[in-house]
């Protein structure tokens, strides 16, 4: 009897640190942000996932090597989409300010949008970096892409700044669903390969509803007070956005997107489309938790650094490691069983992208890791810091290509000295993320206030 009622009370024990553990994470703020983004990450991405095995079944490997170098223009050139004056309206210092910096955000994304339209014509008219079987009218998608991206970012921010996650969550799901569902719809109805871009530009369009309802008000609000010249001063209060984060996250989007083009050049536009597939699929992890940690980090972060700045530093840690952990289980996981697993979801012709999966998976989790915490340049002022690191992470990208191919080597030996590169520079820009808390730490000492 003894030994029961002690059994008893253990567990007794046991149940109340469980009910105190779920109590306390449903009481904390970060967690539950991250939930509602995540949430609405992981149903529009029900539709991602599912359509994958239908996409690889019926477009080929070609054919994603063309999706795949439209996409990677395409993320590099959304970042010029507005200059990153969308980020500051998270950290504008009153409703006037933020508006000013989302109407400055809506107009960029004009001329951002027919210039990359335009450099899109010139690669494919000069057939450079796996463009040149880009369709005639590729260009016209690219400028809508580019243009329906700098206003869903632009919005996007306003509901962060605004603690509207669940808008945020309405609306990727209606774009990760949308996407998905064209993109098949299409190719069952005979497109091929068209419809994979048509696919991808509409998807884009959509989603944005929500978001715009909700901000309406207060952008109306502020639209019947609109004056050129305080667009003018605040755009220039927040120059240094456009100066150093613009520079600095466009090098970014280079040194991610640019492989895949360089693979095509090299290897041809085949090899483009395993490699583009395995970013694909190991990418919705990402999309799931990382980036949504990533909005909630930078959202608390900004809070933590105006109102307990002696917070700003334990947020990061807990953060790096909580990103640790979630991105080790798909990492093991593609390093362990990528060529099957691949094989098995994707069928037989994608055995090769599995192989590249798990060349990749290091790389992969430094990434998954390192992109959210990035936030950290924005809120405490250290792009200066992060541009450096894009030059040498840029310089470096270039070096591996021109060692293999001056070393003749094949494209699974480039891919593993690719991955092993990025997995370094990823984990030295940890460090100097590391750098910027503990000097933003070290000069600001203020009174404990939550959060």
């Amino acid at each position: 009897m003894p030994i029961d009622h002690g059994l008893q009370g253990l567990a007794d024990s046991w149940a109340r640190a469980a009910r105190g553990s779920v109590a306390s994470l449903r009481a904390n703020k970060f967690i539950r942000k991250a939930g509602i983004l995540s949430g609405g990450s992981a149903f529009g991405h029900v539709f991602t996932l599912a359509a994958g095995p239908l996409l690889t079944r019926i477009y080929g490997p070609g054919e994603f090597g063309g999706w795949g170098v439209f996409t990677s223009l395409l993320s590099i050139m959304s970042v010029a989409a507005t200059l990153q004056y969308e980020i500051s309206i998270v950290i504008g210092r009153d409703e006037q300010e933020a508006a000013y910096l989302a109407f400055g955000s809506f107009l960029l994304a004009v001329p951002a949008s027919v210039l990359s339209g335009g450099i899109l014509w010139f690669l494919i008219r000069r057939s450079l970096l796996g463009f040149g079987g880009l369709p005639q009218f590729a260009p016209f998608l690219m400028t809508f892409s580019v243009a329906f991206i700098g206003c869903f970012a632009t919005l996007r921010y306003w509901a962060l700044r605004e603690g509207q996650f669940g808008w945020i969550a309405q609306a990727s799901v209606v774009q990760s669903a949308a996407r998905a569902i064209l993109q098949v719809a299409l190719g069952v109805a005979g497109f091929r390969f068209s419809g994979l871009l048509l696919g991808e530009t509409l998807g884009r369009g959509m989603g944005m509803s929500r978001m715009l309802r909700g901000s309406w008000p207060a952008l109306k609000r502020q639209a019947r007070r609109f004056h050129w010249r305080e667009l003018a001063q605040t755009l220039r209060r927040h120059r240094k956005f456009p100066l150093y984060s613009f520079p600095s996250s466009f090098l970014d989007a280079v040194c991610v997107g640019l492989p895949l083009p360089l693979l095509a050049q090299m290897y041809g536009v085949e090899l483009g489309g395993q490699y583009s597939l395995v970013w694909k699929a190991i990418t919705v992890p990402s999309v799931l938790i990382s980036a949504s940690v990533a909005d909630t980090f930078h959202s608390t972060l900004a809070n933590c650094a105006r109102e307990a700045p002696e917070r700003v530093a334990r947020l990061f840690r807990k953060t790096s490691l909580l990103l640790f952990f979630a991105g080790s289980i798909p990492s093991v996981a593609l390093a362990l069983w990528g060529p099957w697993g691949f094989a098995t979801m994707f069928g037989a012709r994608w055995a090769l992208a599995g192989t590249i999966a798990a060349i990749v998976a290091p790389w992969y989790l430094s990434q998954f890791v390192v992109s959210p915490l990035s936030r950290v340049v924005v809120v405490l002022n250290g792009q200066e810091t992060k541009l450096f690191w894009d030059v040498l992470c840029l310089t470096s990208l270039v070096s591996v290509f021109l060692a293999a191919r001056s070393m003749n080597l094949g494209p699974l030996p480039a891919i593993k000295m690719l991955s092993a590169v990025y997995t370094l520079l990823y984990a030295a820009y940890w460090l100097v993320l590391n750098r910027i808390v503990a000097r933003f730490e070290k000069s600001r000492r203020a009174t404990f206030q939550p959060c």
